[in-house]
């Protein structure tokens, strides 16, 4: 999703067909809790990547899009921040600001959205780049991050953030998870008493880097 018509157009994607698409999912009458049914992605540089940003700065037409998201109710927001690539987003750090802009205004808007932390492989970024966004972001009280196995998303061919990151930051920042993750976590023994990652579920190399934490 984009903050202009014209981009959105671009997609295939109208109000309109956002407005039926959430009607229908309600008539389904499926959810257990609220009418949160919608799930939006999105990412600076998509309106300026289709030529559809009218001379407006990325973040201006990104804010834009969270409005739209704002409109129907979401259940999710996700910004992909560095997915398009170094042609909108060049550097590290141009993504990490860019993250922390897209946070700042989701947060404004009062919007449920959280980050992918991710770069393309051809811009001027690596995994240690991604590491402080993550740490910022969650330092700044992000709403949630999205992880794949190792960081690597072979589908679409980019780097983001791995579920061992994700530990790493619930355990050095004393973070929990939501309640209901927290809840399965435990159910499924990964989740401790003291909200840690149990001994046994973990690697060798995870225990080495928190008994170095808690000496």
């Amino acid at each position: 999703m984009s903050g202009t018509q014209k981009a959105n157009e671009g997609f295939g994607v109208t109000l309109a067909m956002l407005r039926e698409a959430q009607d229908t999912a309600l008539a389904l009458k499926r959810g257990t809790v609220g009418h949160n049914v919608m799930y939006f992605e999105t990412g600076q540089g998509a309106a300026l990547s289709a030529n559809a940003h009218h001379g407006v700065d990325q973040q201006t037409v990104e804010t834009r899009a969270y409005a739209v998201a704002r409109a129907f109710s979401p259940l999710l927001v996700n910004t992909v921040v560095g997915f398009i690539g170094p042609e909108y987003l060049y550097d590290a750090k141009e993504i990490i600001r860019a993250g922390l802009e897209d946070h700042f205004c989701g947060k404004l808007l009062g919007l449920p959205m959280g980050v992918d932390v991710c770069y393309t492989n051809h811009a001027e970024a690596d995994q240690n780049d991604m590491d402080l966004l993550a740490f910022a972001l969650a330092n700044a009280g992000v709403n949630f991050v999205i992880a794949v196995p190792g960081a690597d998303d072979i589908m679409l061919n980019y780097q983001s953030l791995s579920f061992h990151d994700i530990v790493r930051l619930r355990h050095v920042l004393k973070l929990r998870p939501a309640p209901e993750f927290e809840e399965w976590l435990r159910r499924m023994g990964l989740l401790d008493t003291r909200g840690r990652l149990p001994a046994e579920a973990s690697s060798a190399a995870t225990q080495r880097l928190l008994a170095a934490q808690e000496a």
